[in-house]
């Protein structure tokens, strides 16, 4: 599992894992790609290959809320940037693929959003995350892959 992540027990982790398989499966079946699961302490869960060429980066995150539950979404500047810097090395897009229990959208990794330095749950260490405005996710079949 991701490093820092919050769920620990194990109903959590196996539930977390069948979530991103589903994910997986259905991006795959909907773009006709091969996708790769990336290493448990990558920064990104996903690798995206059409004819064994690499087209995308993707993390996935799952959220128990409806979409529209916060004004923005928040993860680790640290995450972005290693993200932003493997795609622009690559020449390939990066995407946080994000499923909500209403809708599964995506935003893509780019450009220079705004940071606050943010508490993690159930921990006392602080971590500047980048603020994604909920105005900036995309319908994840909208993605030209």
């Amino acid at each position: 599992m991701e490093k820092g992540l919050n769920r620990f027990k194990p109903n959590e982790i196996e539930e977390d894992t069948i979530n991103q398989t589903k994910a997986k499966r259905a991006l795959e079946q909907f773009f006709g790609l091969d996708i790769e699961t990336q290493d448990v302490m990558s920064y990104w869960d996903w690798l995206f290959y059409r004819e064994g060429s690499l087209v995308a980066i993707g993390e996935y995150r799952r959220r128990f809320v409806d979409h529209d539950c916060y004004a923005d979404f928040q993860f680790s500047k640290k995450k972005f940037d290693a993200m932003a810097a493997k795609s622009a090395q690559e020449g390939v897009p990066a995407y946080m693929f994000v499923e909500f229990d209403d809708i599964f959208v995506c935003v893509k990794i780019e450009g220079n959003p705004q940071t606050q330095t943010m508490r993690r749950n159930h921990e006392v260490r602080t971590e500047e995350c980048v603020v994604i405005p909920r105005n900036a996710y995309m319908y994840t079949y909208q993605l030209e892959l």
